[in-house]
C-alpha cells in the first residue's frame, strides 16, 4: 500500500485496459502486424503500451509480435518517427497510437507515403479529442469518460470533506469506432 496516507483524490482512466481493448479491436478486424507508437517512458503511455502487449500475448505464438515505435507527444516528433518506420519497410497493417495527436500524425505520414487508411493500415488513437471525429478518415479512438470522471471526483471530494477515507477510482475506457480502423462508415 501507500507509505503515507494519500491526501488527495485520484480519478484516472484505466490505461492498461484502454490499451488492451484498442489492440483487441484491431485484432478482431484481422490485423496482426500492429505497431504501438508512443513514448513508454511516460507512465501513462507505458500503461497503454502494457495493455497493447497484454492483448498481443493472447494471440497464438508467432502470429502477432509487439513492435514499439518510440514517438514523442508532439505532432512533428510523431510524424518523424512514423516516417522513419515507413522508410524501414517493415510490414505493418495497423497502428495503435498512444494519443490521438500521435494517431493523426501517423495518418498524415502514411497517407503521404501512399498508404490507404484503413484498407492498408488501420489506425486507433487514444483520448477522443474533438479533432478525432473530424480528420479524414474519422479516427477510431479510446474514450475516457470525462463527465463521469468529473462527477466521481466531486463525490470523492465531498466524502473527503465529510472525513471519509477514499480510494483512487479507475474509470473504464471504451473504444469509439470510426472509419480509421475499418469500423463504422
Amino acid at each position: 500500500g501507500h507509505a503515507e496516507k494519500q491526501r488527495y483524490c485520484v480519478v484516472g482512466t484505466d490505461n492498461v485496459n484502454g490499451g488492451r481493448i484498442a489492440t483487441e479491436h484491431l485484432l478482431e478486424r484481422g490485423r496482426r502486424r500492429i505497431v504501438f507508437v508512443g513514448d513508454p517512458s511516460i507512465p501513462e503511455i507505458r500503461l497503454r503500451c502494457d495493455g497493447y502487449e497484454l492483448a498481443l500475448e493472447r494471440v497464438p505464438r508467432g502470429q502477432a509480435a509487439p513492435r514499439v515505435i518510440k514517438g514523442h507527444m508532439t505532432p512533428e516528433a510523431a510524424h518523424t518517427a512514423m516516417r522513419r518506420f515507413i522508410d524501414s519497410r517493415v510490414a505493418s497493417d495497423a497502428v495503435f497510437a498512444a494519443t490521438d495527436i500521435i494517431a493523426v500524425s501517423a495518418m498524415r505520414a502514411l497517407a503521404s507515403s501512399g498508404y490507404s487508411i484503413p484498407r492498408d493500415v488501420a489506425i486507433v488513437g487514444f483520448d477522443d479529442i474533438a479533432l478525432a471525429a473530424h480528420v479524414h478518415p474519422p479516427l477510431t479512438t479510446v474514450r475516457q469518460d470525462l463527465a463521469r470522471g468529473a462527477s466521481t471526483l466531486v463525490d470523492l471530494l465531498l466524502r473527503r470533506i465529510a472525513g471519509e477515507d477514499t480510494e483512487p477510482v479507475m474509470l473504464p475506457a471504451g473504444v469509439v469506432v470510426r472509419e480509421s480502423s475499418g469500423g463504422a462508415s
